[in-house]
């Protein structure tokens, strides 16, 4: 239908629009409270990049998995943005990270009842506290993990689950190759041990979809 490819676009579009300010307004890290990280990011190309890998992944939902578009809204727009900030900052916000919950969460049970399907709340579910206990025990043992990225966890983790378990596992294991491919070029270039996971764990999922799609 029209609207289902209209909606992503739209909605990336809002957002994007809505940028700018979303960054002004973004409260400094909390282990740097008198830093301002994200204002400088404020720029129309910064926020014509947001919309436009906001609008290619909605796109490619609708285009793959189309009955589920509304479970993956949280990881298409707000996840998206902070793993674009984590980029540039080596911060995922905790604000956006919060939206991320309320927004896949409602997406889940949406998509859920619209189909019909209780099972896809129940993997989703256990799809978020699996992938978070995951990413803690990681961060725990000092795997060189941020906290931000155990708070992303539960998103990718109830996304991909939505699909399947397959999905899941992909989309772990695409952010995982992605991750260390990241990992080599950052430290290559000097730019110390740790590095934004973000960009990694938001592009394990679409990597999974995309590759299920054209192997279908």
């Amino acid at each position: 239908m029209t609207w289902q490819w209209a909606g992503p676009i739209v909605l990336a579009a809002a957002l994007a629009v809505l940028t700018p300010r979303i960054l002004r307004a973004l409260p400094a890290p909390s282990d740097e409270p008198d830093s301002d990280p994200y204002g400088p990011l404020a720029t129309a190309w910064f926020a014509l990049t947001a919309f436009a890998l906001m609008a290619v992944a909605g796109l490619l939902v609708v285009w793959l998995v189309p009955g589920q578009t509304l479970a993956w809204v949280g990881l298409s727009t707000f996840a998206m943005l902070a793993a674009m900030i984590d980029a540039r900052t080596e911060y995922l916000p905790k604000r956006l990270i919060q939206a991320c919950w309320l927004t896949t969460a409602a997406g889940v049970v949406a998509s859920a009842a619209l189909a019909g399907d209780w099972q896809l709340l129940v993997r989703s579910a256990v799809g978020a506290l699996a992938v978070t206990s995951l990413f803690w025990l990681f961060w725990r043992i000092g795997g060189g993990f941020g906290f931000g990225d155990v708070r992303l966890a539960p998103v990718i983790g109830a996304t991909a689950a939505s699909v399947s378990w397959t999905m899941l596992a992909g989309a772990l294991l695409f952010g995982g190759i992605v991750g260390v491919l990241w990992g080599v070029i950052w430290r290559a270039l000097g730019r110390g041990r740790a590095f934004p996971y973000g960009p990694a764990l938001v592009a394990g999922p679409y990597l999974a979809l995309l590759l299920n799609g054209l192997l279908r």
